[in-house]
């Protein structure tokens, strides 16, 4: 069977399934319902690293089956945590997730792809072959102390457990992009290093943002901790799980996919709210940022430049365009507030590649704060449903 005929009968099954599911989906918002209302719902795999910005993984997996079928390619090209491709994948659908920061890039490959088991293995021995036999250089150490925001990133951390943090930093900056097992190990070493619980590298702190630290000062080995949290994520693979990809780039390029999208799934920055780069700081420098960069390696990130012009979701539309296949469904689950509903707003600047299907908006009440302020000026949630023609 060519793949035309293939996209052709994905088409008519989900557009078959839309004329019922969608309406029911609006009515009913099952994701807001139990069991999906469920902080842990789903798989264990979705809380691999706590990320401040995080999609709720049961509407991801509505969406999903909503708008696509098993062996489609699902494309996020905002991933953030991976949320949307690892419940695609984890469905039976091939998902893919593009990301402009490295913090997002790790998340999204460490979750579409399962790790093999011996190549964990030599990355610890690695990484412990690393704490016995190297230090710190003094510019890291300084580097360290000049990422100063709610604390500098020296006072969350013992001396001993400081050292292990940045060896491990640079550790895994040295592999970048090496393997699977390396994504996989590298989340889960993020995942630990901030904290209220024993698990944490930190003194106590709070494990989506890091808030100044409190309590005393004591070592926390690095390594130990590491294991037993990459035992926990082992836990659970789904025997339907379907490996996909993911790309460290800016969606306002061309996409590197493996082939056309059967549907992109996603989540763009909400105007005038959370600046992930900020509320996710001390991941993002583990990830390889310095100080500078917190000020001048945001250009190009879309909460930044949506702040200047709303514009540049029209180079968006147009890369999309590009990538999907005819037919092909692009949802974007949006927020609004009195300053800009970007349903609106994004539905004026699509352009000739797509056919507009529906708008529609749910309030934020159901929604968890998980200890922080995370809904910033955002009064409710829109979602955006494009078909490409």
């Amino acid at each position: 069977m060519n793949r035309s005929t293939v996209n052709g009968s994905t088409s008519a099954k989900v557009q078959a399934g839309l004329e019922t599911k969608w309406p029911k989906f609006r009515e009913e918002l099952p994701h807001q319902k139990p069991p999906f209302s469920k902080r842990n719902w789903g798989s264990p795999l979705h809380s691999l690293c706590s990320y401040q910005g995080k999609l709720k993984p049961s509407l991801a997996h509505h969406l999903v089956d909503l708008f696509s079928v098993p062996g489609d390619l699902v494309v996020d090209p905002f991933s953030g945590a991976g949320t949307v491709p690892f419940e695609a994948c984890r469905t039976g659908r091939e998902g893919f997730g593009i990301d402009i920061a490295g913090l997002g890039y790790v998340l999204s490959r460490a979750k579409v792809a399962r790790p093999d088991p011996a190549g964990v293995k030599a990355i610890l021995a690695e990484l412990q072959t690393t704490f016995a036999t190297e230090e710190p250089s003094v510019d890291e150490a300084g580097s360290a102390r000049a990422v100063s925001f709610n604390s500098a990133i020296p006072d969350y951390f013992h001396p001993d457990t400081l050292r292990e943090v940045l060896l491990a930093r640079r550790f895994f900056l040295e592999r970048w992009g090496a393997s699977n097992e390396w994504a996989f190990v590298y989340s889960c070493c993020l995942h630990i290093l901030h904290g209220n619980r024993p698990y944490a590298l930190s003194r106590n702190s709070h494990p989506i943002t890091p808030f100044a630290p409190t309590g005393p000062t004591e070592y926390r080995a690095l390594l130990p901790r590491l294991v037993a949290k990459i035992d926990r994520a082992n836990a659970d693979w789904d025997p339907a799980f379907t490996p996909g990809g993911a790309a460290m780039a800016d969606c306002a390029r061309p996409w590197a996919l493996p082939r056309p999208a059967d549907a992109v799934i996603t989540s763009p920055p909400f105007f005038d709210s959370t600046r992930f780069y900020m509320t996710n700081w001390m991941r993002y420098w583990f990830t390889g940022w310095e100080r500078a960069d917190f000020v001048r390696g945001v250009a190009d990130f879309f909460e930044t430049r949506q702040r200047r012009s709303l514009d540049v979701y029209s180079q968006f539309f147009s890369r999309a365009a590009e990538a999907m296949r005819p037919g092909a469904h692009l949802v974007m689950h949006l927020g609004f507030s009195k300053k800009c509903d970007m349903a609106v707003e994004l539905a004026a600047r699509v352009g000739d590649g797509f056919e507009h299907i529906d708008t529609f908006y749910e309030g934020v009440e159901h929604c968890e704060s998980h200890g922080v302020s995370d809904k910033g000026t955002v009064k409710g949630h829109s979602y955006l449903v494009l078909r490409r023609l």
